[in-house]
């Protein structure tokens, strides 16, 4: 080998909380010269979380080079002489590497440490794109958030065994292992709704045509399946009017922003979506775009979102045509 590489040492540092306040018992107890001093401390240790942010991608980068060029055989090897890590460890890093490189600065940002980000790759970047919203959002985000998350249950809960506890407190154990099911599966689903209804716009900068027909057949299934998934968590049952049928899902309560996720997704789980010529357009960014982003990133829902109107004389028509 051309160069050798020296890697020793981890930074072990604990992520501190962006607050620095005090209980409400001992906060007499703080004086305003100790409060100052706690802040600056709370600053620096913040900074150095984003340094072991930023040494986490670097050695990523690093081990990911150095793989590259030792047999894939001698690699533990190579490790070993070298490093103190483990191929494991250094598998952790690459995966850093490799899957989170378009998170870099959001990461950078809110000072993520390694073993949170390793959980993190492990994710499909829907799933990836939802947790660093909520880190956005201003949610302090752990290991144990971002399996639950990701719909990993800890090993050492065995999901069959909390399905054998008697009692309310058996149901209560069976629902919560229920509901952090299907609220990964519902983030993954409107993450990548979302995130194919940005890139279906994307035209619209260049003057061009949003292919309405390409967008339906690419989120339908997952507009219908959300939208189950929402009933399921949230939506209570109601009887049928037919007493001998089986109780249905209600409608959520009119003029509530989750009753119009509800009925957004119930739309465009279907055939039903407004008519390119007349109200596509307004739809898809006024509506479709707000709600969805509500629902991963969540921000507040606007009355009214403003919108860029295509031309049809800017456009090309026969691709207009083509998608109507």
């Amino acid at each position: 080998m051309n160069k050798v590489i020296t890697l020793k040492g981890r930074n072990s540092k604990k992520v501190l909380a962006g607050s620095v306040a005090m209980p409400e018992a001992q906060a007499s107890e703080v004086t305003q010269v100790d409060e100052g001093a706690l802040r600056r401390a709370a600053e620096k240790l913040v900074t150095l979380n984003r340094k072991s942010t930023g040494h986490a991608y670097e050695l990523g980068e690093t081990f990911a080079e150095a793989k590259a060029l030792v047999p894939e055989k001698r690699f533990g090897q190579w490790l070993k002489q070298f490093t103190d890590y483990s191929v494991r460890s250094a598998w952790n890093y690459i995966s850093i590497h490799d899957k989170l490189q378009d998170y870099r600065e959001h990461l950078l940002t809110h000072a993520v440490m390694p073993t949170v980000m390793f959980e993190l790759a492990k994710g499909e970047p829907a799933q990836i794109e939802a947790v660093v919203a909520r880190m956005d959002a201003g949610e302090r985000i752990r290991v144990k958030d971002v399996r639950a998350a990701f719909g990993i249950q800890p090993k050492d809960k065995d999901a069959s065994a909390l399905l054998d506890i008697a009692g309310v407190a058996g149901l209560r154990k069976a629902a919560a292992l229920k509901m952090d099911q299907d609220i990964a599966a519902f983030n993954a689903l409107t993450s990548s709704v979302l995130k194919a209804v940005e890139i279906a716009l994307e035209p619209l900068a260049r003057k061009r045509a949003v292919k309405k027909s390409d967008l339906q057949k690419a989120v339908m299934l997952d507009c219908r399946h959300a939208h189950d998934l929402l009933n399921s968590i949230a939506a209570p049952l109601r009887p049928d009017a037919t007493a001998h049928l089986n109780w249905r899902a209600a409608k959520l309560p009119e003029g509530t922003a989750w009753r119009k996720v509800q009925a957004l997704l119930h739309l465009m789980g279907g055939d039903d979506w407004p008519d390119y010529r007349t109200s596509f357009l307004p739809w898809l960014q006024g509506e479709v775009v707000p709600t969805l982003r509500f629902v991963v990133h969540g921000e507040p829902m606007p009355a009214k979102a403003d919108h860029v109107e295509l031309n049809a004389d800017d456009a090309d028509l026969e691709e207009l045509d083509q998608v109507a």
